[in-house]
């Protein structure tokens, strides 16, 4: 019976191993670290946005937050990539 269990635990630990659960594999990062991203790259700090709408989005394996805030007279957006924090769109109306 022990022989059973230790043989599942080790099945288990490597099928997560495989699947990219254990070693940060599905590792991403949060809404606030995506903000602090997109406000870093256009110069501002959260006290001078407003409107900030953040949504997390899905597709093939993949994950993104679209950003959206207004800085004075500026709107912006973002997509940034949520697994590594990399900007992938970013644009001034």
């Amino acid at each position: 019976m022990k022989t059973f269990r230790k043989m599942t635990l080790i099945v288990l630990a490597l099928s997560l191993v495989m699947s990219g659960c254990v070693l940060g594999g599905t590792k991403k990062i949060g809404k606030t670290e995506a903000l602090e991203i997109a406000l870093t790259d256009a110069g501002l700090t959260k006290d001078q946005v407003v409107d900030i709408d953040i949504e997390l989005e899905r597709s093939a394996g993949s994950a993104w937050y679209e950003i959206d805030f207004e800085g004075g007279r500026t709107e912006y957006e973002y997509i940034i990539d949520a697994h590594s924090g990399e900007i992938l769109s970013g644009r001034t109306d």
